[in-house]
């Protein structure tokens, strides 16, 4: 595979940092091939070489973007506080410890691959589940945690699993014949998480950010958003 021409990795990081600013976390090379589909769409559709194409991708329209990209996954509160939302689904102990298990792993792989944001949004995502599991009746056999983390969470851990299956770089002391048991049990942790959430089959798993070309750049180099986010704060924990 061709390695990315510089604009297209700079653009790439611009929208990453754009995300990240809304509290969304996405592999750079998963990026990278976005932007690069999308110049080959606004370049096929105003009939320009995709050169020319490139003046549309200014920082007004990529930050317009990392918004409408947001609006795709909405049901997981994006830049919402985790700790403000209701906690309307039960956790079981062990896919609490399951998941803090593979978060674990997303840091550390996202780390052997230089990526800065996926260890901290894991990290974020262990430390509120703390937070939770401290707070919760002890008596209990799960934790009551927001929907949308669980949603976060399942998306991250299926993306670094296909990173994993793609060839991405493993820590110094994880050795390469790991690899296929790595992939395939995070999956499986992701796919314990997506069991708890109502109606699953309705939501975008592992492919999230292929985005389709519905929301092309328009003649003033705009991206069309088609709704709001509202976050709407709640109590800390539902009541069985």
């Amino acid at each position: 595979m061709p390695r990315p021409s510089s604009w297209v990795s700079t653009t790439a990081a611009t929208l990453g940092g754009e995300l990240a600013r809304i509290g969304l976390t996405v592999p750079t090379n998963q990026l990278e091939v976005l932007i690069t589909d999308r110049v080959a769409a606004v370049a096929e559709q105003m009939r320009i070489t995709e050169r020319t194409a490139r003046q549309y991708f200014d920082h007004d329209t990529l930050r317009t973007l990392a918004h409408e990209m947001a609006l795709c996954i909405k049901e997981e509160a994006p830049g919402a506080d985790l700790l403000t939302l209701p906690c309307t689904t039960a956790m079981p102990l062990a896919t609490l410890g399951a998941t803090i298990a593979a978060l674990v792993e997303v840091a550390a792989l996202g780390g052997a691959d230089k990526d800065p944001d996926e260890p901290a949004t894991a990290m974020a995502l262990i430390s509120t589940l703390g937070v939770l599991t401290r707070d919760h009746d002890g008596d209990l056999p799960a934790v009551w945690v927001p929907e949308p983390l669980l949603m976060r969470a399942a998306r991250l851990i299926e993306n670094t699993a296909d990173l994993v299956r793609q060839g991405c770089p493993l820590p110094p002391d994880v050795a390469e014949d790991v690899r296929p048991h790595l992939h395939k049990t995070l999956r499986e942790d992701a796919a314990r998480l997506r069991a708890l959430i109502p109606d699953t089959s309705r939501r975008s798993g592992s492919g999230l950010w292929a985005v389709t070309r519905r929301s092309i750049v328009t003649g003033a180099g705009a991206f069309v958003p088609t709704e709001s986010i509202e976050a709407q704060p709640c109590p800390r924990r539902a009541d069985p």
